[in-house]
């Protein structure tokens, strides 16, 4: 198992990396544990040649077998304390082979110091269902991503990734662990954060009769100096409605991901903790996925986007599906493709950059370059090039994307 690191230098020159880390298997070999250890003595781990090869191209997988409520813990994954502040989600990769406890896991999450510790205050947060599957579907890949906001502990303990599922016989394959950096800003749209409305504001509603779902802006439940968006419904597949603009240039194609915060009101008469979070644009419905949520307090959620058809104008429709719910949202955002989500590094050494005057000198060739500005705007793009002239381009941050003999990563650079 390897974790790759990147590391930068200026001369003169700020700059700032949050490149992303993947754990692969394809460089471990058939029979060793792959830096896996199992957590206490309740199953096995070690690397094989990965049989199911549809939804998943690696050749080589992490297999485990689970007899006693196993922890699998990653000795070349460092979670940093208040990971929050530096990643923005754990992507894993899991498939099911068998057992004779395999339908509704949670997958509880931790960063443990060493790999027999699994307590109260090293657990960052679980995954009930671990957004996976309710009866197994045995043999299929499936992602899940756990998004670092969503941790119920605070502040995040420095350790190492430990990852539970929450079956007592279950057999099955990991591949892929990804930490995933907190993005740039410039690669942020926010949709909404009801700042710029007024308290009492009532919003438009998706919705099949006027009754059916009210929306009104109010004073954040947690945080009376902020303002969200109460959504009050008493009929299915109601939603928020937003007329959404996007910056010059932008059409929906150009973005992978949607954030937001919910907040839901356990109070009498709601019914609403395990039904669908939906999401349409322009009357077309573009996810459907159960939202457990967490009663009485904010969980930040995340949702990839996949080619969805729309314009840089579009009308946005977002909301659980309940008859009823009583429940807040707020922060909505979308992330741009590659900026949002990164890259990974380069292996080997460091990249080694210098700089003379306004020109930025590589080490060695880029085969492909791009620089962003915050708004997103391409400023440079070019191909076989060892330096860059930056002249032309005013003070501020800039996101530079490049690709080196196939590999990408993304940095954040500041002139």
């Amino acid at each position: 198992m390897r974790k790759i690191t990147f590391l930068l230098a200026f001369v003169g020159l700020a700059m700032f990396s949050f490149g992303q880390t993947k754990i692969t298997f394809e460089s471990d070999a058939v029979g060793t544990s792959g830096g896996a250890t199992a957590v206490w003595d309740g199953g096995t781990v070690g690397v094989i040649a990965n049989a199911y090869p549809t939804g998943n191209s690696s050749t080589k997988v992490l297999h485990v077998q689970n007899n006693g409520y196993l922890g699998v813990h990653f000795s070349n994954v460092s979670i940093p304390a208040s990971a929050q502040t530096v990643y923005s989600t754990l992507k894993v990769k899991y498939l099911i082979i068998g057992g004779s406890d395999t339908n509704y896991p949670s997958l509880e999450v931790y960063s443990s110091p060493n790999n027999y510790t699994m307590g109260a205050t090293e657990l960052i947060g679980t995954l009930p269902w671990a957004s996976l599957w309710g009866n197994a579907e045995i043999g299929v890949w499936k992602t899940i991503e756990f998004t670092f906001a969503s941790a119920t502990l605070n502040p995040i303990p420095a350790g190492n990734l430990i990852l539970k599922l929450t079956k007592s016989n279950t057999e099955y394959l990991i591949d892929d662990v990804e930490l995933v950096p907190v993005p740039a800003s410039g690669s942020i749209f926010t949709v909404s954060d009801f700042e710029s409305n007024a308290i009492n504001d009532v919003l438009n509603m998706r919705r099949y009769s006027p009754t059916d779902a009210t929306a009104t802006v109010e004073a954040n439940p947690t945080d009376p100096s902020n303002k969200s968006v109460h959504i009050l419904s008493t009929n299915w597949d109601s939603g928020l409605k937003l007329n959404v603009v996007l910056p010059v240039g932008k059409v929906l194609a150009d973005y992978d991901r949607l954030t937001f915060d919910i907040y839901l009101n356990n109070i009498s008469g709601t019914d609403q903790g395990y039904k669908n979070m939906q999401a349409w644009v322009d009357g077309t419905k573009v996810i459907n996925i159960q939202n457990a949520g967490t009663a009485n307090a904010w969980e930040a959620k995340s949702y990839p986007l996949e080619s969805l058809a729309g314009a840089n104008t579009f009308v946005f429709d977002l909301g659980l599906s309940t008859p009823a719910g009583n429940y807040y949202l707020d922060n909505i955002k979308l992330y741009l493709k590659d900026l949002g989500t990164g890259f990974e590094n380069l292996n080997g050494n460091a990249l080694m950059y210098s700089r003379n005057g306004s020109t930025l000198n590589f080490n060695q060739n880029i085969d492909n370059l791009v620089v962003y500005d915050v708004q997103g705007r391409n400023v440079i793009s070019t191909k076989n090039v060892s330096d860059i002239n930056m002249s032309k381009l005013s003070n501020g941050v800039y996101i530079l994307k490049s690709e080196i003999s196939g590999v990408k990563y993304i940095t954040k650079l500041i002139k």
